[in-house]
């Protein structure tokens, strides 16, 4: 069985909630206290209390719960672990938070032939929760040595890349996947402007990264800039 974290950096770990295929995040402090990237589905919370409890923590250090976007691969555990935690602070884009908050998924690009007849399948729903802090685009939040925040719009209008600008790890978020064997494009099925977000993934080349971490997929620790740009480019 493998470990239910797995370490980035001294202060940075992946979550896998459903294997690598869907990962959370957390960011540790030296105050005890812990920063949530991602809540995946509405099944991870019991999985993120267990990573929590295997770094010898409790649930109520989580203090801050960020998000790269509102599908609900990401945010269908939201309300549950924010439930666990007790009052985190809650962190999305200003073009993201009205969909966390309403419990819908963005709308989907219906340009592109899969989103066409993607659209006839029920949209992925979970419970709504209040965002208490909106976050803009080269923002850099006090965590972990420095957070920050790059707006990649076009899977979602107010998705968003983090730099965890210490470690030199980018979080891509849905912007692209890996597949292990391959790093992909995100699914245009489930892209609110799929043309977009490869466009603005254009943005990561301009940052000063070594390691690329995945929302989909195992991280590439070691030379992820360099595997990156070769896609990109």
């Amino acid at each position: 069985m493998s470990d239910p974290v797995i370490k980035i950096a001294h202060n940075l770990y992946r979550v896998p909630t459903m294997g690598s295929g869907i990962n959370s995040f957390f960011i540790t402090e030296a105050d005890g206290s812990i920063t949530l990237i991602d809540t995946g589905l509405k099944t991870a919370p019991k999985k993120l209390v267990a990573a929590i409890k295997y770094l010898k923590k409790d649930p109520s250090d989580i203090k801050r719960v960020l998000f790269t976007h509102s599908h609900d691969d990401h945010a269908g555990g939201a309300a549950k672990i924010i439930e666990i935690i007790g009052s985190p602070k809650v962190y999305a884009h200003e073009a993201e938070a009205q969909y966390l908050e309403s419990g819908k998924n963005p709308p989907r690009d219906l340009t592109h032939l899969a989103g066409f007849f993607f659209r006839f399948t029920p949209e992925g729903k979970f419970n709504p929760i209040k965002v208490t802090d909106k976050l803009t685009d080269k923002q850099v939040l006090p965590i972990g040595g420095g957070l920050q925040v790059i707006h990649t719009p076009g899977h979602t209008p107010g998705h968003v890349s983090y730099l965890h600008q210490e470690s030199k790890t980018l979080i891509t978020g849905d912007s692209v996947f890996n597949f292990g064997f391959k790093i992909a494009w995100s699914l245009s099925a489930f892209c609110t402007n799929f043309n977009q977000s490869k466009e603005t993934a254009l943005k990561f080349l301009d940052l000063d990264f070594d390691t690329a971490a995945f929302t989909h997929g195992p991280h590439i620790q070691k030379g992820g800039k360099q595997k990156l740009k070769k896609f990109l480019t």
